[in-house]
């Protein structure tokens, strides 16, 4: 293996670790000791690549901002509309913060005093503008109502789907299908006029 692909594999390999180790022991409790012993690495080899945690924290919130393009290209291969797409995606995410690690810890380190001011303000304007291009695509396909400010729109839905991930990561009570089926049956009620409603699911997909 070359030296690059080497780099590569360690990389992943701490990114790796320190999801476990921040699901586990919390991003306080970890150190970077423990993440170099969980793949045995040096100190030395970790640094080549993050130069402290937070640099570690990062590049898991990455990870979790990945997970969040990747679920849309899949749903998006569905065939279903924009707003269906949209609506499928926030559920998708939202059952994700339950089962998969790297979204759980990612909505986690988030909300972690010393990375919020670092993180969480890249993070909503990410998701904002994925919710707004979605809803552009909608307006053009005359799913939603024409005169729909998707600026607007797309703050509230990021901000409900934002709140609904951190709800079940942090008191670890309630279904996110729950919390964002009723945000969508709400928001369906101005997005769409009401003859069109019969054709969108607010629900998420079963199966």
């Amino acid at each position: 293996m070359n030296d690059l692909a080497q780099g590569a594999r360690t990389r992943a390999g701490l990114i790796a670790a320190s999801i476990e180790l921040f699901d586990r022991d919390g991003y306080e409790g970890t150190s970077l000791d423990s993440v170099c012993r969980a793949i045995s690495v040096t100190k030395g080899a970790l640094y080549r690549h993050f130069p402290s945690k937070q640099a570690l924290a990062v590049a898991v919130v990455e990870e979790h901002f990945r997970r969040w393009h990747e679920v849309r290209v899949e749903v998006e291969g569905s065939g279903a509309g924009p707003l269906q797409t949209l609506i499928d995606l926030t559920h998708r995410m939202g059952s994700l913060t339950r089962t998969d690690r790297t979204v759980r810890v990612g909505v986690r380190l988030l909300f972690t005093s010393e990375l919020f001011e670092l993180l969480a303000g890249v993070h909503f304007v990410s998701l904002v503008a994925m919710v707004r291009d979605l809803l552009g695509q909608a307006v053009a396909a005359d799913e939603v109502r024409p005169s729909l400010d998707t600026r607007e729109e797309a703050d509230g839905i990021a901000a409900a789907v934002i709140g609904a991930q951190a709800m079940t990561v942090i008191t670890s009570r309630g279904d996110p299908a729950d919390r964002l089926a009723t945000m969508w049956r709400h928001r369906l009620e101005h997005l769409v006029a009401p003859e069109r409603r019969a054709h969108v699911r607010a629900t998420a997909l079963v199966g």
